[in-house]
């Protein structure tokens, strides 16, 4: 049965990670909390067989103390043969559903109970889904898989709040490519929908003309938007994501950029919507007029026929674009 004891923080084996599932925890808070009216919950200690202590649950706050110079800490101690290592590990994962837990935490936790001899059926049916994770093998495989990516990879994900789904993109690039677009993302901090995104067109570009992502990533444009520092995070972002559509999209992009320059071309008001067909696959355009009343409508179709008398008789830039395609 555990008991409640004071334990010098020496005797305590911080270094020993066996039941640490936190990753990159937050400790300010409960550094103040500590400075303010000290420990208000009793860590959670095993004793080990050399008269050290082992940490089940209690990690931020073994770290807290220590950061702080506290000699000891009200911890309840199971004492051998109280605690077997399954069972500390469920105190751990009880203690940690409190609070939302991130993918790597989520990850580490899985991974354990597999290594406890929890079966990969009871992990799949009764774990994923108190982690909020769907009940299947491809889950519990793509969780447990983030684990091999470098620490760095891991923590950016977890600064950006990516979900599984933009995690797993990281999963499918080799360890260069991984290398080299980290500090793209890191510098430019896109979106999930962009992360995925701008992957995905390297992944495919880089199928289709045999040449390594890291080397894509060094085109001097990439590079150029890189160093360009004046510019807002927005721009930037958008700039790369037109470059990697242009790089997967050559022909696409090509007939997207002659349609916005002709549109710009037109000075249509506000009001006026100037839509392409879709991927430009079709043949028809959409054009959309907004209008309160009847007079706004006139005003806007009067300047629709100004456009139309200004254009050249002999030519169609509209079928000009559909023959590009």
């Amino acid at each position: 049965m555990r008991t409640l004891e004071t334990v010098p923080l020496s005797r305590i084996d911080l270094e020993d990670r066996t039941f640490l599932i936190t990753f990159m925890p937050d400790l300010e808070p409960l550094l103040a909390s500590l400075k303010l009216v000290g420990l208000l919950e009793p860590i959670i200690l095993r004793e080990k067989r050399d008269e050290t202590y082992q940490i089940v649950c209690g990690f931020k706050r073994a770290e807290a103390l220590r950061a702080l110079a506290i000699g000891e800490a009200a911890a309840f101690v199971y004492h051998h043969g109280e605690l077997d290592d399954l069972q500390a590990l469920l105190l751990t994962v009880g203690h940690n559903l409190t609070r939302p837990l991130n993918l790597v935490e989520k990850a580490q936790a899985l991974e354990k109970l597999l290594c406890f001899g929890v079966s990969e059926r009871e992990v799949i049916d009764c774990y994923l889904p108190l982690f909020a994770l769907q009940p299947h093998m491809r889950i519990l495989e793509q969780v447990v898989d983030l684990l091999a990516l470098e620490r760095r990879l891991r923590e950016y994900m977890v600064r950006q709040g990516l979900s599984l789904a933009a995690a797993v993109r990281f999963i499918q690039l080799d360890k260069e490519a991984q290398g080299a677009i980290l500090p793209l993302l890191t510098a430019l901090r896109p979106g999930e929908n962009r992360v995925k995104e701008i992957i995905t067109y390297l992944q495919e570009v880089s199928l289709r003309d045999g040449v390594s992502i890291s080397s894509l990533l060094t085109r001097g444009d990439i590079v150029e938007l890189l160093g360009d520092l004046e510019a807002p995070l927005p721009q930037r972002i958008e700039r790369l994501r037109r470059i990697v559509k242009k790089m997967r999209f050559p022909l696409l992009t090509a007939i997207e950029e002659k349609f916005a320059a002709y549109k710009q071309s037109l000075s249509l008001p506000p009001r006026i919507s100037f839509h392409p067909p879709p991927f430009f696959e079709g043949e028809e355009f959409r054009m959309e007029l907004r209008f309160k009343d009847f007079r706004a409508f006139r005003e806007l179709t009067a300047k629709l026929h100004e456009i139309a008398a200004e254009e050249d008789k002999n030519t169609d830039p509209l079928l000009d674009l559909s023959r590009s395609r």
